[in-house]
């Protein structure tokens, strides 16, 4: 086993990868409808939005990588480089604070 990687099945990226969607889905729908001034955000508000989406985004590329290469090589675990893995993690966590993080007098819970 290498030191420098970490064992991920791929189960386990499927299932952050479903639990990724509503999340984006629902930051998405809070910045449509700040750009369309149908709510407003503060500057913080709308900072964090953007920050919680952009982490949302790149766990969705990266997993999206994973993906391809679970289909090109035909395996189920991954062996993923430790710094990517808690790259991966850090991120996640960043977006799942979107569920807790108080948006539009409310939450990303009830958008």
């Amino acid at each position: 086993m290498d030191k420098n990687t970490t064992p991920v099945k791929v189960s386990v990226l499927r299932v952050l990868y479903k639990g990724l969607e509503p999340i984006k889905d629902r930051l998405d729908c809070i910045l449509q409808d700040f750009y369309a001034k149908n709510i407003s955000l503060s500057q913080a508000e709308h900072t964090a939005a953007l920050e919680f989406r952009s982490a949302a985004a790149t766990v969705e590329l990266l997993l999206l990588d994973y993906f391809e290469q679970v289909d090109e090589f035909e395996v189920d675990t991954l062996h993923i480089p430790n710094k990517e893995f808690h790259l991966l993690l850090d991120l996640s966590k960043t977006a799942e604070l979107a569920y807790r993080a108080p948006l539009a007098n409310s939450g990303l819970w009830t958008h």
